[in-house]
């Protein structure tokens, strides 16, 4: 029996753009994907002029999630949109960027807030964004906090994000709280793999 050659990406492209059926669902999800694009572009408008009036030029709030530098003109506009009707992909991106030591002052009391008092009516995109603030802009002070959190399975997986934190801690309750966690089902691969690098 003779050999098949592997077929070659390119090879695998060619075959699927002759197939008509295949080459209209292409266009639809692009189709869609594109004006999910526009609609959440449209829908963050009001925050990225303010950021613009604050002197923060980016075109989208995940510009700043991905940014290196400080951007810390952007930390108080970003706090007073927190709590804006947005859709939660950019409630997300807000949350995500807040995600930083500088942004405590801002938004410490209220991303607190929207976990503790809000969590059950909140999208879960932006729940993980919240739960990455909190990890982010947490002090060693914070730790009871983030154990409390973590501990609380009404926060289901979203508490995932807050394991590096408690890796990132010196204090032996932060490791306790971790061993304690070790067979939780949202955690356990996290906490494994967390605690197998921090050896």
């Amino acid at each position: 029996m003779p050999k098949r050659t592997p077929t070659t990406a390119q090879q695998l492209m060619q075959q699927l753009a002759a197939d008509p059926e295949w080459v209209a669902r292409h266009a639809q999800m692009e189709q869609l994907r594109a004006a999910t694009s526009e609609d959440l572009r449209h829908d963050e408008a009001p925050l990225i002029a303010a950021l613009h009036k604050a002197g923060v030029n980016v075109n989208s709030v995940w510009d700043l999630v991905n940014m290196p530098a400080p951007y810390p003109f952007a930390l108080p506009v970003l706090a007073a949109h927190l709590d804006r009707p947005y859709a939660p992909r950019n409630l997300e991106g807000i949350a995500r960027a807040l995600a930083v030591k500088e942004a405590r002052a801002f938004a410490w009391e209220k991303v607190w807030e929207l976990v503790t008092n809000r969590w059950p009516e909140l999208a879960e995109d932006f729940r993980a964004g919240l739960m990455t603030a909190l990890s982010g802009m947490a002090t060693a002070d914070d730790l009871p906090k983030m154990i409390s959190l973590i501990t609380d399975r009404r926060y289901g997986p979203s508490r995932v994000l807050i394991v590096s934190n408690l890796t990132r801690s010196r204090r032996k309750e932060a490791r306790q709280a971790l061993l304690d966690l070790k067979t939780d089902p949202d955690l356990q691969k996290e906490i494994a793999y967390r605690l197998k690098t921090s050896i």
